[in-house]
């Protein structure tokens, strides 16, 4: 329809299609990982990370993207999936997505909005997926 201004897509983008590819190769190491690092900030810090990316859903009229940006995360989560490394079965795999599913979203954010967060918020999202795939490729 012409005349209709077109928003902003955060969920496809090369940018994500990389980090979801880099996901599904990651093993229940750097799952748990991924988790424990999550867990190692502080909640306050969570809490003020989530205030900004509320803020620029506001400012930048991006609140359904950044739902659909959780919503893909979370599916993720969800989904069993033969491309990651052997896992034993596949209770124990949904089992530690599961367990690292706030740092899924959280990394999958920082991703989407990127140079929109300011410094300390990408990083406070950002870190556990780094910590977790420094010696991915």
């Amino acid at each position: 329809m012409w005349g209709r201004r077109r928003g902003v897509n955060l969920v496809d983008t090369p940018e994500m299609a990389l980090f979801f590819e880099r996901l599904d190769r990651m093993n229940k190491v750097q799952l748990l990982a991924m988790r424990a690092a999550w867990q190692s900030t502080s909640h306050q810090d969570h809490e003020d990370a989530w205030t900004a990316v509320r803020g620029v859903g506001a400012r930048e009229s991006l609140a359904k993207e950044i739902d659909r940006v959780r919503d893909k995360a979370m599916a993720w989560v969800l989904r069993g999936t033969n491309s990651l490394p052997y896992w034993g079965d596949n209770d124990n795999q949904q089992f530690v997505k599961g367990e690292a599913r706030e740092a899924v979203v959280d990394a999958a954010l920082a991703v989407a909005l990127g140079s929109r967060l300011d410094a300390r918020t990408h990083d406070v999202l950002i870190e556990p997926w780094l910590r977790a795939t420094q010696d991915q490729g």
